[in-house]
């Protein structure tokens, strides 16, 4: 029979045999435990989604204007934009819209040329008009109008960008050679270009020899090479506000455009 010591030194030894079971047992449920609550899991990518602003932006875009009869597809691509769109076209179009012939027809005109040899931008009329039409009511802002060449009566200078009146101060980038000061920059002709976005896309949309913002050829067909530039697809929500911030950055301008084009494409129905 064992003495009593070796019975309290066994029964110390299971006890210990014991708790050590235990303490191996939870640390290894433990780890693989931690193990697995820290093992990254794939997150599967989201699909990206327009936000909601840009859905409600987004205008119809008015059907293409007919051709003028006789003009070809080479023509589309490359004659000035005043003679491309159908003249019955826009005179009925004004008479619904409100918008000088003259204008239209250059409207018209670059959305065609564009549709011709750049399809994918997806350019419509109504939308050139929209900034038109905000910019500088369509080149009537101060009592002027478009003349029959596409010249204004009057040339057409917003306020200096200086800072003040809640615009963004713009340093003189051309010496005043476009926009007549050498102090501040300002945004000049019907469709408003200030003179680094001029130099970056200066258009002859009229086939004179002569890049002219003060020219609603000109000026429009500019615009139209900018937005495509700037939006890609204009025909998606997504890309026609990035055209539009492109022009200007403003959502509220955006707004006032869209809703412009809007009324436009219901009016030409």
């Amino acid at each position: 029979m064992a003495s009593k010591r070796v019975r309290r030194n066994r029964t110390l030894t299971v006890f210990a045999v014991f708790v050590l079971g235990i303490w191996w047992f939870t640390s290894c449920v433990g780890g693989q435990s931690s193990v697995a609550e820290n093992t990254p899991t794939a997150t599967p990518t989201p699909t990206p989604t327009v936000d909601e602003f840009a859905i409600s932006l987004l205008p119809e875009a008015a059907a293409l204007p007919p051709v003028k009869e006789g003009v070809t597809n080479y023509d589309l691509a490359n004659s000035p934009v005043a003679g491309l769109a159908d003249p019955a076209w826009v005179k009925a179009t004004s008479e619904k819209t409100g918008i000088p012939k003259r204008v239209l027809t250059a409207y018209a005109g670059v959305a065609l040329q564009l549709n011709a040899y750049k399809p994918e931008c997806k350019l419509s009329w109504n939308t050139l008009a929209g900034i038109g039409w905000v910019e500088s009511r369509h080149g009537t802002i101060f009592g002027g109008k478009v003349k029959s060449n596409g010249n204004m009566s009057e040339p057409i200078y917003g306020i200096p960008l200086d800072g003040k009146n809640n615009t963004k101060a713009l340093p003189d980038f051309d010496d005043g050679n476009f926009d007549g000061t050498a102090e501040f920059d300002r945004a000049v002709g019907p469709m408003q270009f200030i003179p680094p976005t001029w130099a970056a896309w200066h258009s002859d949309g009229n086939g004179d020899g002569i890049e002219d913002g003060q020219n609603i050829d000109d000026s429009a067909f500019a615009a139209g090479r900018y937005l495509c530039f700037s939006g890609g697809d204009l025909s998606t929500p997504e890309g026609w506000r990035k055209a539009l911030r492109g022009y200007n950055a403003s959502n509220h301008y955006a707004q006032d455009v869209s809703n412009k084009a809007k009324e436009y494409a219901e009016k030409a129905k």
